[in-house]
């Protein structure tokens, strides 16, 4: 018995051994023999984007319409509010009367009106309504990169208007309602 005697290496048949636990990478198959028997598909392989898609179709099946529903309902809503910022408010209006002569198209440009271009001579004509009110605004002249010629704002209780540039607008606009006022007796 000389001292190179090593004692042999064996298992402890006591211990049991675990079916669920990992083999260590030295002791896993090739992938060739993993596979061997198996048969995979398309679905086998692909199975959590198959549930994503199926999960994703019922969603849109049954929540879809409602949600269809909601967008919808929030452009209308967002429509409606772009609509009702683009009529020139009575204290706009006033805010540029007080420019007087150094009121131009810019002052005109955030609100919805209708604008009629004669193609003969280049007149440019922007019609704009006064929301609630029984006022409206005609802004017109040779172009919009030039000053306009005329700013008149009419009223639908006389029919009667004034000049933007030259008259009182805030005296005309109390005026007419006095009118409204007082023809409604």
């Amino acid at each position: 018995m000389n001292g190179d005697f090593e004692p042999e290496k064996r298992e402890n048949p006591y211990k049991k051994q675990n079916p669920y636990k990992k083999k260590r990478e030295s002791e896993q198959l090739p992938p060739e023999e993993q596979t061997a028997g198996k048969t995979e598909t398309f679905f086998t392989s692909h199975v959590r984007l198959i549930t994503f898609l199926v999960c994703l179709g019922l969603f849109l099946v049954f929540l879809g319409p409602v949600s269809i529903w909601q967008i919808s309902e929030w452009v209308q809503a967002a429509e409606q509010a772009e609509e009702e910022e683009s009529y020139m408010s009575l204290s706009a209006l006033l805010a540029i009367a007080d420019k007087g002569a150094q009121a131009g198209w810019k002052d005109f440009r955030a609100f919805g009106k209708s604008e009629a271009v004669n193609d003969e001579d280049g007149y440019v004509s922007w019609n704009l309504q006064v929301k609630d009110e029984p006022f409206y605004v005609i802004v017109g002249g040779y172009g919009t990169l030039n000053p306009p010629e005329t700013i008149r704002v009419y009223s639908l209780i006389s029919g009667e208007s004034v000049d933007l540039f030259r008259d009182d607008v805030q005296a005309f606009i109390e005026q007419n309602r006095y009118k409204q006022e007082h023809n409604g007796d």
